[in-house]
């Protein structure tokens, strides 16, 4: 069984249409076990509060029961990469978080993403029982670093994108006691220089405004990809039909979805390329946009790639064993190769 963990928009309707796709796709051995995502102003997360919804507590226990009730789970983000100073984050555990957190619990969440140690060990003292795992944003791509994070509480890992397509990385990390999840569309330029900064930004609440310093950063990445298109080939996404070919070869069950900060008319069809596992469309489909964020034209209106122009992209990685660690991409091009190669 492939299992993911989609975003969660908090939407009944959104809810309604996984409910039923569950159902319609049981047959095909791929359901979504788990929904990611946090509440807008009510507990630190690595999303702007523009861009992810605020509900009260009604909702949010009525939609956690119902959650529950169809075999699935709330997986709560606590991934904010800054906790801020010391002093800030003590305060702000003993007068609110700490409580906010049990209230949660109660309502029926027993499942937390996380990126501080300290957010981890203080989880794991909280709720001895509860499934904790590591962030993405802690970008954990070794076995040494996911045994501290073990050692620390955490029961799982979404690993670093960065070596979504290093066999070897993956198959070390699978060795541990822990469950391991792949985020399947990753959206972010590969190396991207701005990464760190672009979840501190959002973790401290920043607003992406045209008047800011040009939307930073996000403004940067869409311009880039829209001179260099090959550079959505080398983003480290998944496609459809690659998940089961993860799963058997290295026995990751669980994969990420991602979609949380959009509505379902973008989060849904997605959902479902996904779900369908035989994908053939634009590339640019399987992320959902940022255009409104950088204050640019919406790529997917100027750049089509097939993803069958990735049909070597397996066997480079998974067969062949290319490691991008052992090479400069302005000396490598398999990535631009891919992009300039003739429909067949």
């Amino acid at each position: 069984m492939i299992n993911l963990n989609v975003g969660n928009l908090w939407d009944d309707e959104f809810l309604d249409t996984v409910i039923k796709w569950n159902d319609e796709f049981k047959d095909k051995n791929i359901r979504v076990e788990s929904l990611f995502g946090s509440i807008a102003r009510l507990t630190p997360t690595a999303r702007s509060a523009d861009r992810i919804p605020f509900r009260n507590w009604d909702f949010i226990e009525e939609y956690t029961s119902k959650v529950m009730n169809n075999g699935m789970s709330i997986r709560y983000t606590l991934n904010h990469s800054c906790i801020g100073s010391l002093q800030d984050f003590k305060s702000s555990w003993e007068n609110n978080l700490k409580n906010t957190l049990q209230k949660l619990h109660d309502a029926g969440v027993k499942e937390w993403t996380v990126t501080s140690p300290l957010l981890v060990e203080l989880l794991r003292e909280m709720f001895p029982s509860d499934f904790i795992e590591v962030s993405t944003i802690a970008e954990v791509s070794t076995p040494e670093e996911m045994q501290w994070w073990i050692d620390l509480g955490a029961n799982g890992v979404n690993l670093s994108t960065s070596i979504n397509r290093n066999p070897s990385k993956i198959n070390q990390i699978m060795k541990l006691e822990c469950t391991v999840s792949i985020l399947a569309n990753e959206a972010c330029l590969f190396r991207c220089p701005w990464r760190r900064e672009c979840y501190n930004l959002s973790s401290h609440d920043s607003f992406r405004l045209d008047a800011l310093f040009k939307s930073y950063p996000f403004q940067r990445c869409n311009e880039i990809r829209l001179e260099a298109p090959e550079e959505w080939i080398k983003s480290r996404l998944l496609l459809p039909q690659w998940l089961f070919e993860y799963q058997a070869a290295f026995g990751v069950n669980w994969f990420k979805v991602a979609f949380r900060t959009h509505p379902k008319e973008v989060a849904l069809p997605i959902l479902r390329l996904y779900m369908e596992q035989d994908f053939h469309g634009n590339l640019l489909d399987l992320w959902p946009t940022i255009a409104q964020l950088g204050h640019t034209v919406e790529p997917r209106d100027h750049t089509y790639i097939s993803a069958d122009k990735m049909d070597s992209c397996l066997n480079y990685f998974m067969v062949n064993g290319h490691k991008c660690d052992d090479h400069a991409c302005f000396e490598c091009g398999i990535c631009a190769s891919m992009l300039e190669a003739p429909q067949a």
